[in-house]
């Protein structure tokens, strides 16, 4: 489960820009992470969980948010 708003807001703009079609809108969300946020950031999941499927779920954890920097290559050590 993601529960991140930034990836929510990606799909809801995603959404619109596609006029409602919900798969192709699913297409540009994992284009989006899988071509350029895995391929040329640095990308890392903040991981946590809600009370609310703490006792319920078998695997109650989601991702929260995330963090993308720029991958930097370290050349030196100075």
């Amino acid at each position: 489960m993601i529960e991140d708003w930034e990836i929510g807001q990606l799909y809801w703009n995603c959404l619109a820009r596609h006029e409602g079609n919900e798969v192709k809108a699913v297409a540009d969300v994992k284009k989006k992470y899988f071509d350029d946020f895995a391929k040329t950031k640095d990308l890392h999941f903040f991981l946590g969980t809600s009370q609310l499927h703490h006792y319920v779920s078998h695997n109650p954890f989601m991702i929260i948010g995330t963090f993308h920097p720029k991958i930097e290559t370290q050349t030196s050590l100075f």
